[in-house]
């Protein structure tokens, strides 16, 4: 097995076993908080975080359609230097076609707790578990970047927003250098 497929074989294991969502809505504990600050932290900026205690807080937060720009652009930068690095050390198919199955794994991981932690009983939150599972891929795949790249998991923003994930909250957006988690 090539090292690639190995990292995506532990990968897709911690994917399935991620407590996605588990915590949403719930008071942050202080080792949520100190998550999300080393997040940012680790982003380079300066930002509050901002507990949502609700669904429909978090959806008419996202339906602003409103994004920080400094978090925005700390985010593609972060993720061309580990493309750029993980292209270098694996070739730009194999990296494109392990972030797909990636995403895929952790989309269907995501997904199948979203249904069993949000009520969905219409159309407009049938939307939003598709928002929550489609932020949790995305976390996902960045994540699996790191690894394939070769960065340090301890030290990448990226682990640490997968490890917010992972902690069972749900990192949605930053606005106006405050960060929305839920």
């Amino acid at each position: 097995m090539n090292p690639t497929d190995l990292i995506l074989a532990d990968l897709s294991a911690e994917f399935a076993e991620t407590a996605w969502f588990a915590e949403i809505a719930a008071k942050p504990r202080e080792s949520d908080r100190r998550l999300a600050s080393d997040y940012f932290k680790k982003l380079g900026l300066k930002m509050v975080a901002v507990w949502l205690h609700d669904l429909g807080a978090a959806e008419a937060l996202l339906q602003r359609g409103e994004v920080d720009d400094a978090w925005e652009a700390a985010e593609r930068a972060a993720e061309a230097e580990l493309r750029k690095a993980a292209a270098a050390a694996l070739g730009e198919r194999q990296v494109h076609d392990a972030i797909n199955r990636a995403t895929l794994a952790a989309s269907d991981a995501a997904m199948a707790a979203a249904r069993t932690r949000f009520a969905a009983p219409d159309h407009a939150g049938e939307a939003l578990l598709r928002v929550a599972a489609g932020g949790a891929a995305r976390a996902a795949a960045e994540y699996t970047l790191v690894h394939l790249a070769g960065a340090d998991p301890a030290e990448h923003p990226f682990a640490a927003k997968f490890r917010l994930f992972g902690a069972g909250r749900w990192p949605l957006i930053a606005i106006d250098e405050q960060f929305a988690l839920l």
